[in-house]
Order: C-alpha cells, then sequence, then structure tokens
C-alpha cells in the first residue's frame, strides 16, 4: 500500500488512468504498450532521445556530451544510475545492458563513460529503436534489439551491469528482475530508477524478496523524488514551449509525459502518492 492511500489521499486521475482501470487487465497492458510506442511518434521525444524527467543538480563526474543538447538533466539521471549509485568498486564494466533504452540517449551516454566497453539497448518499441538507431550510427560499440525486456533474446550471464530507467515499471518487477538476473554474470550489478506508488519500506521489501529469489541481492535503495521534482521544475519552461508545438490533441498527454504543474501526475508527486527510487542489486556470485 502506497503512504497516500495509508493517509487517506486520493492520488489525481488522468482519463487514461480511468480507462485503464476500466479494462481487463491484458486490454490494460496492450494500452499501454500502444501509448509508450506513440510517444516515439512524437518528433520531439524521439529527437530527445530520452523519456524520462531527470535528475538535479549535476552529479560530480558529470560528463557533457555534445551528442545530447539540453538534455543534461536526463542524461544526468543515467549517470546516476550508471555509475554513481552503483559505485567505483572494480573495474569498469565491460558488458553493459540498457532495458528499455527508447531513443538511445542513455546509450550514448553509457558509451561516453565506458569508451572500451559494449553496449546493449533494448526496447519493445519499433519506433523507439528505429529512433536510436539514427542516433547512435557511427558509435562502433553500441547495439541495438527490439524486444519486451520480459524476453530477452540475449545469453546467460552475459553482463557486467544491466541498468533500467523506468522500465521496471512498465514491465513489472517479477519479469524483468527474472531476465535481469539471468543474463548478468556472478558478481555482476543491476541498477534501476522507478517510479511507484507504494512506500519506500514496501517497495524495498517487494525488491528484496522478489531479488532474493532469483539470485540477485538488494544493496541499495534511495529516494531520488527530490531531484526529480527539482529537474522538472527546471525543464518546465522548455516544455511548455515543446508541448504548445504539438496538434492540440496531444497536449493534454504530453504535459503527463512531462510532468508539468496542474498534470494528475504532479499532483500525485505533491500529495505524496508517487515518489522515485533506485535500487541497486549484485547477481549471487554462486559456489566459491
Amino acid at each position: 500500500m502506497s503512504e497516500a492511500s495509508q493517509a487517506g489521499l486520493a492520488p489525481a486521475q488522468t482519463p487514461l488512468d480511468l480507462l485503464r482501470r476500466r479494462l481487463p487487465a491484458q486490454l490494460g497492458r496492450l494500452l499501454n504498450r500502444a501509448i509508450y510506442e506513440a510517444a516515439f511518434l512524437v518528433p520531439t521525444v524521439a529527437r530527445s532521445g530520452f523519456f524520462n524527467s531527470g535528475y538535479l543538480p549535476l552529479l560530480p563526474g558529470f560528463l557533457p556530451v555534445e551528442a545530447l543538447p539540453l538534455q543534461e538533466a536526463s542524461a544526468n539521471l543515467y549517470h546516476y544510475v550508471l555509475h554513481t549509485h552503483p559505485g567505483e568498486g572494480g573495474p569498469p564494466p565491460r558488458r553493459v545492458l540498457d532495458i528499455g533504452c527508447g531513443s538511445g540517449g542513455g546509450l550514448i551516454y553509457a558509451a561516453a563513460l565506458w569508451p572500451e566497453a559494449m553496449i546493449t539497448g533494448v526496447d519493445c518499441s519499433f519506433a523507439g529503436i528505429a529512433a536510436a538507431r539514427r542516433r547512435v550510427r557511427g558509435v562502433p560499440n553500441i547495439r541495438l534489439l527490439r524486444c519486451g525486456g520480459h524476453a530477452l533474446p540475449l545469453p546467460d550471464q552475459s553482463f557486467d551491469l544491466a541498468a533500467g530507467v523506468g522500465s521496471l515499471t512498465n514491465i513489472g518487477a517479477a519479469p524483468f528482475l527474472a531476465e535481469a538476473a539471468r543474463v548478468l554474470r556472478p558478481g555482476g550489478i543491476l541498477s534501476i530508477s522507478a517510479g511507484t506508488g507504494w512506500s519506500v519500506r514496501d517497495y524495498q521489501a517487494m525488491l528484496a524478496t522478489q531479488g532474493r529469489n532469483l539470485g540477485l541481492r538488494l544493496i541499495s535503495l534511495t529516494d531520488i523524488t527530490a531531484a526529480t521534482l527539482t529537474a522538472i521544475d527546471s525543464a518546465q519552461d522548455q516544455n511548455e514551449k515543446l508541448i504548445a508545438s504539438l496538434p492540440r490533441a496531444l497536449r493534454r498527454q504530453a504535459r503527463e509525459w512531462a510532468t508539468l504543474p496542474g498534470s494528475a501526475r504532479h499532483a500525485r508527486y505533491g500529495s505524496g502518492a508517487r515518489r522515485d527510487l533506485a535500487a541497486v542489486f549484485r547477481r549471487d556470485p554462486g559456489p566459491a
């Protein structure tokens, strides 16, 4: 149960939220998939390289990347998930996986962090992967696959580091963690960020239990909501201008994606019904 629910707060609902509640689960998942696909058909989304709210202030060691103009806050969230939160223990990863890579901005950032690593991005969106292919063209250490995070066409124990920015929420904890655990080498790291309506305590208990059953040990969970909201507020004017340039029929949903003041999602953050959390797992090293 979320903290907001425990406090008796009624989280704001969009028309899409209400529709999802009325649909059978399978149709609700199909609707979510269609909305996600449609997002990358919006040119401003496809060009941005990211589909996250960002993280501010900029972190120590953040790398400004020329190929990611005006996207420092979103790239900074990848810096947090890939680098800051897992920490610097051990050698740099040689094989990195981004589950839910969208239009590829996080892949470009990962390649800037670790130029010698092989970076793999997967996403279920045809339009997202098409945009990512255009973005990463000419970067030799990045490969892309169109697939869902619940069924990765990748070998067992093939990555040192797997990451997901928002993708666990969309895929579901059980299938996401199961596939991430399968493709991580023993001792490998899984680092994620996710939006949730659960309390920190309940979310931590869920992740720890789900992970333990798959050989993943939860080693860190951090509430990053304040950094998310700082990034959202910082981008408000820029996002208002972008949304004003969209067809009128798309503007309301675009305001939800951007979490602008007045949107249902922004209201949920304000009421405590939604928060953003980051988690790090280590794959069981197995027998000595």
